[in-house]
Order: C-alpha cells, then structure tokens, then sequence
C-alpha cells in the first residue's frame, strides 16, 4: 500500500507542483489562494510545534500534520522531509534544519505566486 501511495507522488523535485494544485482546487484561483494562505499559516505553526516538542509523539503529529497540508498543496519536497521526521526514532537535527529550509523556500514561493 505504501508502495502505491509512493507511486503516486510526482518525481519533480520542484517546490510546488502546480497541475496537482489545480486539481485540488478545480483551477478556481479563490480557491488556490485559500490554500496555499493555510499551508504557510499551518506549516510555520506546525514546524513551530515541531522544533519545540520534547516528545517523540508530540514531534510525530507535528510532522504528520505538516506532510498532509504539504501533499495537499503538491508540496511534494516538504511532504517527503515531513515524513522522514515523522519515521524517525532519535534526535533530529539536520532533518529540522533541512525541513525548515523546504518550508520556507515553499513559502517564499507561494508569497511571490499570491503577490501576482
């Protein structure tokens, strides 16, 4: 199942992929803005939570909550750091600092889309 879920995932590496985004939003731009507005709120919220939990459940949910709002958008690099974070068993140091880039590269990104 995992396999398959894996299959689906473009390949490109790209920040965001956008006819995944337009799919999720049926190409309605109202929409899209909505979104991509929730993902930058709820991702810097999350990543927040993230590098402040000293649980490693509380780190799990975090980083589980990030992957969907990220895949949900077609944040695909994000959702893939997220992940791996999610599957860790030990300190993390690298992987935040890495996952902290992809999300505000990402936001980077969508603030320049947003402003178009």
């Amino acid at each position: 199942m995992i396999r398959a879920i894996q299959n689906c995932i473009p390949r490109d590496t790209s920040l965001l992929d956008l006819e995944h985004l337009s799919r999720q939003t049926l190409g309605n731009r109202d929409l899209e803005r909505e979104v991509l507005e929730l993902f930058v709120r709820h991702s810097g919220e999350q990543l927040e939570r993230l590098t402040g939990s000293a649980s490693e459940s509380g780190r799990r949910e975090s980083a589980h909550a990030i992957v969907g709002t990220a895949r949900a958008i077609g944040a695909f690099e994000v959702a893939r750091i997220a992940g791996e974070i999610e599957r860790s068993h030990g300190p993390l140091g690298a992987e935040l600092a890495e996952l902290a880039a992809a999300v505000r590269k990402t936001c980077d990104f969508i603030a320049g889309r947003l402003a178009k």
